[in-house]
């Protein structure tokens, strides 16, 4: 019999061999990764339990710039595109602040710092400065 047709035979591979932790670690040297090595995030400290209260204030600025403007649409369509706007302003200053704090590995303070400006309640504050 030629190798070609002992290719096509399943004869004494019945069951493959399960893959043991030495395979596992052999694959981790190989591609540059130490098995032992771990990834471990940076303590929150103070800052970021600041930037966190803030973020929720911010949540509420814009929970308070919604309810005192309400808006008519002449559509449908119209009226739901701009609740869905009104529910992402709502929900982006913790969404920020829970990407960074999930996703930075180092330096968080500066992500959460534009954070806060970006998705500030302006409507609530230039209010409020005029």
């Amino acid at each position: 019999m030629s190798r070609d047709e002992e290719a096509f035979r399943w004869e004494g591979d019945d069951e493959p061999d399960p893959p043991t932790l030495d395979d596992d670690r052999a694959a981790d040297d190989a591609a540059g990764r130490d098995a032992s090595a771990v990834v471990e995030r940076p303590a929150r400290g103070p800052l970021g339990w600041l930037t966190l209260a803030l973020a929720v204030a911010a949540t509420a600025g814009w929970i308070v710039v919604i309810v005192a403007n309400p808006v008519q649409q002449p559509s449908l369509l119209g009226l739901v595109m701009y609740q869905l706007g009104e529910l992402l302003a709502v929900i982006a200053p913790l969404l920020w602040w829970w990407c960074v704090d999930r996703l930075a590995t180092a330096r968080r303070a500066p992500w959460w710092l534009a954070g806060l400006v970006v998705t500030a309640p302006w409507p609530l504050v230039a209010g409020v400065l005029a």
